[in-house]
């Protein structure tokens, strides 16, 4: 496997209901998890500006025609229009730390094959310093819903190599 792209199932802690015996009986529930990373020759901080705001995702990802922002119980929600007629994915903000250039979000929902679809986005540094460029890695772990385990990662690792091109094409000095 190439460097910068990873691939496996995680197990995920789960429950296995035993109506024979009433009670709750421990099991592991599988998630898959694929994470994509590209290096780009900007520093980490003009980087995050580009790519740190939640709503951003419009500014640089090929597919996202428009993104619009909202709050739900105080959480920032952003509503995704996928190009080519696709249809509108709908994310909610999990987590975020500006000071290591990242944030978490979940899928709430949308055309994606994907349930229990959680991602993080970061930015860090290379080396020492800001001055070596930048590691964009963007991470999901999710279940498979309507699609192969095999199709379900292609289509999500498709989605973060194209955001991830068009980070590094804007970010280009």
């Amino acid at each position: 496997m190439r460097p910068g792209r990873r691939v496996h199932r995680r197990p995920l802690p789960g429950l296995l209901l035993a109506t024979t015996i009433g009670a709750a009986v421990p099991s592991e529930a599988f998630a898959l998890e694929v994470t994509r990373s590209r290096v780009v020759a900007a520093p980490p901080a003009a980087v995050w500006s580009l790519v740190g705001g939640f709503c951003d995702i419009a500014r640089w990802h090929p597919q996202v025609t428009r993104c619009t922002l909202s709050s739900e119980s105080g959480a920032p929600v952003r509503a995704l229009v996928a190009s080519g007629g696709l249809g509108t994915l709908i994310e909610t903000e999990t987590a975020r730390d500006e000071a290591a250039m990242s944030y978490s979000y979940r899928l709430v929902s949308g055309p994606l094959p994907v349930k229990d679809y959680a991602a993080t986005l970061s930015v860090a540094p290379i080396g020492e310093g800001a001055g070596k460029g930048a590691t964009i890695t963007w991470t999901a772990r999710f279940e498979a819903e309507g699609m192969s385990e095999a199709e379900a990662v292609a289509d999500i690792a498709g989605v973060y190599e194209a955001g991830l091109a068009g980070i590094a094409r804007e970010a280009a000095p």
